[in-house]
């Protein structure tokens, strides 16, 4: 696989011998779980915000960046479209728009922070340029990029997953959904174009070893017990048995 000056190779481990690489910066569906559990498990506001956005992000695939200028308007519209577009001058780059194509568990998403958004604000009718998601003081201002990192590393220390775990985990574990789970003829292309990737070749690193698949192969390796058995010791056995 060829990576550019600008790939980041943080989340890239390069597998010896065979060119290809291993993802290991996302979560298993069953981290998925946990992490949205814990934020929900809690009762306060903030909490449910923070349950809110995690969930917009593991279903949507979009960067801190890009969802913190998400305005109330936006995800009105795209409940109305069913697509949550993101002009070029708010993505990395700004080169290319974006959409995301609202799912039903995307839907119900979007609607529970608007709902949050509502009831930190004090208002039935939130205002169309408003932030989506307010932060903790509000008086109408958005979470900054850093608060949602702050936030995340919260949650991720409550679910008990790995402690290097960042928000831009949450954008590799959509792509990893999509290649787990999609029946598409390309999963790959349909990862792409959820992701917003300007080439196929930034999705790649996505038809890689997967963290599970290496920790259970090895586990079974080191596992194993079994020895050589001889034909003429099978025979043995069978004239035995016979």
């Amino acid at each position: 696989m060829f990576l550019s000056a600008a790939t980041p190779l943080d989340f890239v481990v390069l597998l010896p011998l065979t060119g290809k690489t291993m993802l290991h910066r996302y979560l298993t569906p069953e981290e998925q779980q946990r992490l949205i559990k814990a934020a929900s498990l809690p009762a306060d506001i903030l909490a449910r915000r923070d349950a809110g956005w995690l969930d917009v992000l593991l279903l949507s695939g979009l960067r801190i960046t890009e969802f913190s200028l998400i305005t109330v308007g936006d995800a009105t519209n795209a409940l109305q479209s069913k697509y949550l577009f993101i002009p070029k001058e708010r993505r990395k780059g700004g080169k290319t728009d974006h959409r995301v194509f609202i799912t039903a568990p995307l839907r119900a998403a979007l609607k529970k922070l608007i709902t949050v958004h509502c009831e930190m604000a004090g208002t039935d009718r939130p205002l169309a340029d408003a932030p989506l998601v307010l932060s903790r003081q509000h008086c109408g201002t958005a979470m900054s990029a850093r608060a949602f990192q702050l936030r995340f590393k919260h949650w991720v220390v409550v679910a008990g997953l790995p402690s290097d775990a960042s928000p831009h985990w949450l954008r590799h574990s959509r792509a990893m959904n999509i290649m787990r789970n999609s029946e598409a003829a390309d999963p790959r292309g349909i990862a792409k174009e959820a992701l917003g990737h300007a080439s196929i070749a930034s999705t790649g690193v996505y038809t890689g070893v997967l963290r599970e698949e290496l920790e259970q192969a090895l586990t079974q390796t080191d596992a194993s017990t079994s020895r050589r058995v001889s034909t003429a010791a099978l025979r043995k056995d069978f004239d035995k048995r016979s």
